[in-house]
């Protein structure tokens, strides 16, 4: 990165953002969500939250990004993110450093690139997940977030493998919402803490009725691993489907040095195990997957 250059790296992914300014090394996680009334921003983030299940009939509750395409604008989510780290103060504009899909099409480079341009920034620059956390020599890499799903092998110099799916977090979140009738991630992570901890635990949230009245929901844990157990199961044969077609002489090296597994599904009790038991292989995990791509970005060093 030049010397006079203020460069922000940006992770925004389906579920949170995280911007994460480099000279400064403070770092803003937004949800990524926006609540619009016609083309008017209501609110962003956690303000946006507030509009969930009020004026239903003039507001709309947007979740802009979803398997790594923008299905609408993020540009009050970006510019909140970037005023947050007081991107824009002093005499330079920032310029951008955004992961973003492996296999993103040029057409969605372009309108991601262009929105970034709209919010003021003075440069944007790309990079692919794969590129992000790929490390020197061989590597299984699986990259789960919020909507889909990465798994790429790399040797002898280059990705032998490179494939996306679309069974994730949000595969999770819409599994609990047909159990409980209410779309919650709190659910999840409470259910998935119960599950480290080999435990059936009583879960308690709150959800809204069909007439708008907000009630308790009490529900064990077990009920919903059919939920954790249905995306960990399909992630799982995707990834020894992978494996399965390699030469012997690499799955003996995985077998024995392990298949890495990053991203915020990487936190969540299932995929680790049913990744391990699949194909016999350790399963490498961080200790806060959700970090995964914005530590990864630290890293970069931009031309």
């Amino acid at each position: 990165m030049a010397l006079l250059d203020k460069w922000i790296a940006l992770d925004m992914g389906a579920y949170l953002a995280r911007f994460y300014d480099f000279s400064t090394q403070k770092q803003i996680v937004l949800k990524t969500i926006i609540a619009k009334k016609g083309k008017e921003t209501l609110g962003v983030s956690d303000q946006a939250l507030a509009y969930l299940y009020k004026d239903l009939d003039t507001t709309q509750i947007q979740y802009p990004i979803s398997h790594g395409q923008i299905l609408h604008s993020i540009e009050p989510l970006v510019q909140k993110g970037l005023n947050e780290l007081h991107a824009f103060d002093g005499l330079l504009r920032p310029s951008v450093l955004v992961s973003v899909p492996t296999q993103l099409s040029q057409r969605q480079r372009e309108l991601w690139q262009q929105m970034f341009l709209d919010c003021g920034v003075r440069k944007v620059e790309f990079i692919s997940n794969l590129n992000a956390l790929q490390e020197e020599g061989s590597c299984f890499l699986v990259h789960s977030g919020h909507s889909y799903t990465e798994i790429h092998v790399c040797a002898y110099g280059k990705v032998l493998v490179s494939k996306t799916i679309y069974y994730a977090g949000a595969q999770i979140d819409e599994q609990i919402q047909r159990i409980v009738y209410n779309k919650t991630a709190h659910l999840k992570e409470m259910a998935s803490l119960a599950f480290w901890q080999q435990k059936n635990n009583l879960l308690l949230c709150y959800a809204f009725d069909s007439r708008q009245i907000l009630h308790q929901i009490q529900i064990e844990s077990s009920l919903l691993w059919p939920a954790f157990e249905m995306v960990s199961a399909q992630i799982s044969l995707w990834v020894k489907h992978c494996f399965d077609g390699l030469p012997a002489s690499l799955q003996e090296h995985f077998l024995m040095h392990g298949i890495e597994l990053s991203g915020g599904l990487a936190d969540c009790f299932g995929p680790s195990q049913f990744i391990s038991k699949n194909i016999s292989c350790p399963v490498l995990c961080t200790k806060r997957g959700q970090y995964d791509m914005i530590d990864a970005l630290k890293g970069v060093k931009s031309a």
